[in-house]
């Protein structure tokens, strides 16, 4: 009988220590799963918090790319854009490098959290520029009259007026250029363009160029001129490709020079009045033995064939001759766009 209740005994207290065996074990058990799930919040957190700061710092480098766009566009050199605060109060400080080859830019942008180098991000792009003319600084390289062909018989009293570099802000850059031709020196004969204020040898350019006048003097097609024309975006210049022969007179001004195509089917039309800006005929026959009017113009006029008569009372002036009446000197007639060159876009070094 004593037996008997001994091992009840030992068996009622095997499983009260079994019984607190497992509540420890069950409370260790919880306390890992509450240690674990408050470390995978934590390191959920900090992978969120980290993901939110890359994101920002991707962002802030894209913007970057942007300003960088911007300030080609508008013909300027890239400097340092302005910091970006996020909506965390973390500021990024931007970074601009770039290199250039021809038309072509490309340019990183690095931005970094302020405090903190660990967070950072780089993007790169690179950007297309496109001239509306082939010569940069328009006024003191491009000049008044551009033939492609001869020039014969100009009677009357025309006048033509080259840049004069002895009043040109930027003197070593300056070419005091009259006429360009693609014909040989000997097929151009300036007639009485020499009559009031006679042309140096050196104010004469032959064989300038082998292709068309267009090509010469435009930096961009036909077709995007068009383009450009139908747009008639008011942030641009004024750009006119004309089909008819009206008489076309005072055009453009010191402030917002014209772009003025008079299309092959046009002929040669009278010009008259003061034309600021670039006049071009496409017809390489019809000005030939045309006067095409008494216009005078600041900036250029440009054949696409000979001329054999050249009509009176006709000035041409280059652009930086202009008088500044209106106050503040020319605006310049060079024009740039900036594109993004597709898939170039990346953001790893």
């Amino acid at each position: 009988m004593t037996s008997r209740k001994t091992t009840s005994r030992k068996i009622e207290r095997q499983r009260g220590a079994l019984t607190l065996m497992m509540g420890l074990l069950l409370l260790m058990g919880s306390t890992m799963l509450t240690l674990s799930s408050v470390r995978v919040g934590v390191m959920e957190q900090r992978i969120a918090n980290n993901e939110l700061r890359a994101k920002e710092a991707q962002q802030a480098a894209q913007a970057g790319l942007d300003y960088a766009l911007a300030r080609i566009g508008q013909g300027n050199n890239i400097d340092t854009p302005p910091p970006v605060t996020a909506t965390s109060n973390i500021t990024y400080d931007i970074v601009l490098t770039e290199s250039e080859r021809d038309n072509e830019i490309c340019v990183s942008s690095r931005a970094g959290a302020r405090g903190d180098d660990s967070i950072e991000a780089v993007a790169t792009e690179c950007f297309q520029r496109q001239s509306l003319f082939n010569h940069k600084g328009f006024g003191k390289s491009m000049p008044p009259l551009v033939v492609n062909g001869g020039i014969q018989k100009v009677t009357g009293n025309p006048d033509i007026y080259p840049a004069d570099c002895n009043d040109e802000i930027s003197a070593k850059d300056c070419e005091s250029i009259a006429i360009v031709s693609s014909a040989e020196r000997s097929d151009i004969e300036e007639g009485h363009f020499n009559k009031k204020d006679p042309l140096d040898d050196d104010q004469i350019r032959a064989k300038a160029f082998a292709s068309s006048a267009w090509e010469y003097v435009f930096g961009i097609s036909k077709d995007r001129f068009k383009a450009l024309a139908e747009a008639d975006d008011p942030n641009d210049p004024q750009f006119i490709w004309a089909y008819d022969a009206k008489k076309a007179k005072n055009f453009g001004s010191a402030k917002k020079p014209v772009y003025l195509v008079f299309d092959s089917t046009a002929g040669c039309p009278k010009l008259g009045g003061d034309i600021y800006g670039v006049v071009y005929f496409e017809s390489p026959t019809a000005c030939r033995s045309q006067g095409w009017g008494g216009a005078t113009i600041y900036g250029s006029v440009v054949f696409e064939g000979s001329l054999d008569k050249f009509t009176a009372n006709s000035d041409l002036y280059n652009w930086n001759t202009q008088p500044t009446s209106e106050g503040g000197g020319p605006a310049a007639p060079q024009k740039t766009w900036t594109s993004r060159i597709p898939g170039s876009w990346r953001d790893w070094d």
